[in-house]
């Protein structure tokens, strides 16, 4: 048995084992940290928000359906690298199916599997070993379900960030002078700003959605919110409203580095 007979199918245990852990932080986890994700998104979003504004606000969605490729791309590679030593000696060809390279021919049975489309052209051959490509199924199976549910989970995020945007820019005069606001709605606020900072940690990949209209955007709410809290300096509301703010600028400058006049999502 050769080296890479060996270091191969430990490689690809090791790959599938790396995707499946980071699959389950950002999706799973409180306050997921899924590198992978988290990198891809920050990635994407230097990427695109250099060419234009509007290009920039297909980052999120656009980080979030790369993340997705890339967790399956990172199965099917794991399942390539088990799968490299068994060829051809380890499989089975049907009558006219052509015989590859071995990595061509185990790519192209790992990608078989994970589709479930069981063709059965080429089929691993040791009884011991069958299990790989159902194994393979069912994991690819369960990254497509997890990441339907992922995507489920985003926008009620999004929705919720931007309903409160919309009622402080108009609650506070809109486009017009600005309206002093009574101090149980600057309470109000408060406790949707606590919401706001869960969702941010909690879903970090929202951080990264870009609005295209400025009413909906966070960063304008937070302005128009600092007014508020100074008008209510001095009372229990207005101080709530303090803190809150102050905590939600704490979580964009500790974990996503935003500052006010840069903050790229909002």
């Amino acid at each position: 048995m050769s080296v890479l007979q060996v270091l191969s199918p430990v490689a690809g245990v090791l790959v599938v084992a790396l995707t499946l852990r980071d699959v389950f932080h950002t999706l799973f986890h409180p306050g997921g940290h899924g590198g992978l994700a988290a990198l891809l998104c920050r990635g994407t979003w230097s990427a695109l928000h250099r060419l234009s504004d509007r290009v920039a606000q297909l980052a999120g969605p656009g980080a979030v359906l790369l993340t997705i490729l890339v967790w399956l791309g990172l199965v099917v590679a794991g399942f390539t690298l088990v799968l490299w030593p068994l060829v051809p000696d380890g499989l089975t060809y049907g009558q006219g199916s052509p015989q590859g390279s071995p990595l061509l021919d185990a790519l192209y049975v790992s990608m078989v599997a994970i589709s479930t489309l069981g063709f059965g052209d080429v089929v691993v051959q040791d009884p011991a070993l069958r299990w790989l490509a159902p194994l393979e199924a069912l994991l690819g199976f369960s990254v497509i379900t997890a990441a339907i549910t992922w995507i489920t989970q985003i926008y009620p995020v999004l929705s919720r960030r931007r309903s409160l945007a919309v009622d402080v820019w108009s609650r506070t005069g809109g486009d017009g002078p600005a309206e002093e606001v009574d101090a149980a709605t600057a309470a109000a606020w408060a406790t949707q700003l606590a919401a706001v900072d869960v969702d941010l940690v909690q879903n970090t990949e929202t951080f990264w959605f870009r609005e295209s209209d400025p009413r909906l955007s966070l960063m304008p709410a937070l302005r128009r919110l600092d007014t508020v809290a100074e008008q209510h300096a001095g009372c229990p509301e207005g101080r709530h409203l303090v803190r809150a703010l102050a905590v939600l600028r704490e979580t964009l400058q500790e974990q996503y580095g935003a500052r006010a006049g840069d903050s790229p999502a909002y």
